[in-house]
């Protein structure tokens, strides 16, 4: 604990010199002045911790780095389109996958591959249900950089025949799916029927099994290869990574509360899951959008 408190009062002198180097300025309001907020910690080893730059330097070429956003955070959209420049601008970067794009618009972005500042949401055929503004950016620069840009996910009609017969690969063990279940309930505010959580869970593990179908077929061997999705599909015990064997780091873009020592965000990656698996490799800290009441649109 003595190094946190020592590492804390030295990030308080050179963190103004860290946001100029991320060439960020933050856009939540809250936390923005938080001593962690803009470094990424190594889950794995309690006293690691690094700027942004410097972690994605160690980053071994063929990896997936598997990068676990909040939709609505605005920073978190930032992050991700740093981190594409940055790989970019040092020539390792590989694919890009968006859970945001489905297959079907696979070739509309194919088309655009090498002319980013030129495509359009219409261009995409872009789901209104990922507002354009959140990811533009990304996706211009990934289009213009990037070996290939994926649309990773599983169409409407895909997703309607998990729901109805199952997703293709199946499912995995009972606490899995246990645990799933309830995240599931939950996340929908405690709206849904019970009795369709069976089939809502098949199609969680059938959009799973498509994004690592995606990255497996898409991998550059000599780059770095990146996903954007949502953190819970990242999630080391709970989604993409269960369907792969290949080279992948998960980092979760992680919203800072008034604790200042990384050991505090321990349950964020030790989750009342039975694995007891790390459901990430690292922390990005970020400030922190305002509280919403999500469950206001169910009602």
């Amino acid at each position: 604990m003595r190094y946190f408190q020592t590492s804390l009062w030295l990030m308080l002198l050179v963190s103004s010199q860290l946001f100029a180097d991320l060439k960020i300025t933050w856009k939540a309001p809250e936390q923005t002045n938080h001593p962690l907020a803009g470094w990424v910690w190594d889950t794995r080893q309690s006293s690691n911790l690094l700027n942004l730059s410097e972690w994605l330097d160690q980053i071994d070429k063929g990896t997936w780095l598997l990068i676990g956003e909040q939709h609505d955070h605005p920073d978190h959209h930032q992050l991700q389109t740093l981190i594409i420049q940055t790989l970019a601008n040092d020539n390792r970067l590989g694919s890009v996958a968006f859970e945001m794009a489905n297959t079907d618009q696979q070739s509309f972005l194919d088309d655009f591959l090498g002319k980013g500042d030129d495509v359009t949401a219409d261009d995409l055929k872009w789901s209104p249900g990922w507002p354009w503004e959140r990811y533009e950016n990304q996706l211009r620069d990934a289009l213009n950089h990037a070996t290939r840009v994926v649309a990773a996910d599983l169409p409407r009609s895909a997703q309607m025949l998990a729901y109805q017969q199952g997703a293709a690969e199946g499912q995995l063990d009972d606490a899995h799916t246990r645990y799933m279940m309830e995240l599931i309930f939950t996340s929908h505010c405690e709206m849904l029927p019970r009795a369709n959580l069976p089939q809502m869970l098949q199609v969680q593990l059938g959009r799973d099994q498509q994004m690592a179908r995606a990255m497996i077929e898409n991998t550059q061997p000599d780059k770095v290869n990146l996903l954007i999705a949502g953190s819970i599909h990242v999630r080391n015990d709970l989604g993409i990574p269960r369907w792969l064997n290949i080279p992948l780091t998960s980092l979760v873009l992680m919203p800072l509360d008034a604790s200042h020592e990384p050991t505090d965000y321990l349950d964020e990656v030790y989750p009342n899951f039975p694995s007891g698996e790390l459901s990430s490799d690292f922390l990005l800290f970020t400030p922190t959008m305002p509280e919403q009441d999500y469950c206001a649109a169910f009602q």
